[in-house]
């Protein structure tokens, strides 16, 4: 059979020539739409991308207010919304902005917006934990779950190490080095992949690098819109996270210590009381509402009854705490309360 096929092929050579041709020709422009088809679909994704990420910027909520309201110092404060959700204040300057009219009603949270002013404040591994698992990927479909977060110290500097699940098909473990950053011009915490393993020993740092692979391709969206992934870069809004009040603010910096994630903010400094208190909440200036007193020209400040340790402040349970303090009204013009921990 063989040689009949050969002897054919010697009779005919110009018919097989001509059959080669045309079968190249088949295999080139087969080749050329599929890569065309190809290349229309990454620039489908491409664009879908690019829509995704300017909406997500231009959808930015944490624009600082110029407005007035009431202007707020706090000293060693951890200022809590949850028992898992607080930031800790060293020294934090806020502004108590209503969303309409001009008094601040601090029993309606949803009333007024925080914007952050001069501060510096700490995020500690375990918020971030909590946020995580509870705002940014609890959502349906999320690749995402049983998220850890540490710090560590990789090639002398500090990092940020993020571990859980990913959904690849099969749930696996995974753990990644990052490394933040503040994008000024969008705003938004950048945390960048340095390093990562999964199932506790393969290394995947490179292969995240071949496009297919890129993050953005394995992490679904939150329909939150306090993240997006571009490429293998993730881009958070952590000031998104937050229950009410909201809270508005420009970053200018984050540093990363042993203990805690520090984020700075700019903006205008506000005044300290005159006190030598450690501890406090200060008040001052707009008309503010509690319960049923209103107070014009607001001046109060809020003392630690114990200043040994951080004042936790809660605005979302103030008023649970004013039976258990102290309340001194010496004047028609301010108010000192001292109050217990929450």
């Amino acid at each position: 059979m063989l040689k009949k096929v050969e002897g054919w092929i010697g009779r005919h050579p110009l018919r097989v020539t001509t059959w080669l041709v045309v079968l190249l020709l088949v295999v080139v422009v087969l080749e050329g739409i599929l890569l065309s088809v190809q290349r229309r679909a990454i620039r489908a994704t491409e664009t879908q991308s690019a829509k995704l990420l300017t909406s997500f910027l231009k959808g930015d909520t944490t624009e600082a207010s110029g407005g007035s309201g009431v202007a707020i110092r706090m000293q060693n404060v951890r200022f809590r919304w949850s028992d898992k959700v607080y930031i800790d204040a060293g020294n934090m300057a806020v502004r108590a902005v209503p969303v309409q009219g001009s008094t601040v009603d601090f029993d309606d949270l949803n009333s007024f917006h925080l914007a952050l002013q001069q501060s510096t404040v700490e995020l500690s591994p375990e918020v971030l934990t909590g946020m995580f698992n509870e705002s940014v990927f609890n959502y349906p479909d999320s690749k995402l779950r049983d998220l850890t977060v540490t710090l560590t110290n990789e090639d002398n500097v500090r990092a940020v190490r993020v571990a859980g699940m990913v959904n690849v098909g099969l749930w696996i473990p995974f753990a990644m080095s990052t490394q933040l950053s503040v994008d000024t011009r969008t705003n938004t915490l950048v945390i960048d992949v340095k390093h990562l393993k999964v199932l506790g020993v393969l290394s995947a740092t490179k292969l995240i690098k071949w496009k297919p692979l890129h993050l953005e391709n394995i992490i679904a969206l939150p329909p939150n819109k306090t993240l997006i992934v571009d490429g293998n870069r993730l881009m958070v809004k952590p000031l998104g996270l937050f229950p009410s009040p909201r809270v508005e603010g420009r970053m200018s910096k984050v540093t990363v210590d042993d203990k805690a994630i520090h984020l700075t903010f700019a903006g205008s400094a506000i005044p300290a009381p005159e006190s030598s208190a450690k501890n406090y909440v200060y008040l001052r200036g707009g008309t503010s509402q509690f319960g049923h007193f209103r107070m014009f020209d607001t001046d109060i400040l809020i003392l630690d009854q114990d200043p040994r340790d951080l004042f936790a402040f809660s605005l979302v349970h103030y008023a649970s705490m004013v039976p258990r303090s102290k309340i001194e009204v010496h004047d028609t013009h301010s108010a000192r309360v001292t109050m217990p921990d929450y």
